[in-house]
């Protein structure tokens, strides 16, 4: 089987974490870092203020797993293109849950974006600060 390497988006090169957390994310840069949260996919969207009705439509949809709502939602919450859609607002949104893993997962992301698919375990991650 061919290995495929997965490569952070263009639009963290040359920023550095402080800068980023003001940018809006990369849709498949978030899925990817966020993706353990996909049981919780509705309190998610909730926190990020994706409206009630699309959550709504997106929970009464039996075709669609877990992580496809998480998905929709995060589609969602990036189309909106907003001043909310930014990394900053996403932490805010996993620290409201109690994710500090997915937190501290997202802060390694964002200080060496270049990194982070070489050191995926735990033990890796930098500390977290959560002044954000």
């Amino acid at each position: 089987a061919k290995q495929v390497q997965t490569t952070p988006s263009k639009q963290s090169e040359g920023l550095s974490y402080r800068d980023l957390l003001d940018k809006p994310p990369n849709p498949k840069d978030v899925f990817d870092l966020v993706k353990d949260i996909s049981a919780s996919w509705y309190e998610l969207g909730r926190e990020l203020n994706v409206p009630e009705n699309d959550r709504a439509i997106f929970k009464r949809d039996p075709t669609l797993s877990c992580e496809d709502k998480l998905e929709s939602v995060l589609s969602k919450w990036i189309g909106k293109e907003t001043k909310d859609v930014k990394w900053r607002v996403a932490l805010q949104a996993l620290k409201a849950l109690d994710r500090k893993d997915l937190i501290k997962k997202v802060i390694n992301y964002l200080e060496k974006p270049e990194q982070y698919l070489k050191y995926i375990s735990i033990e890796d991650f930098s500390p977290c600060d959560f002044e954000f």
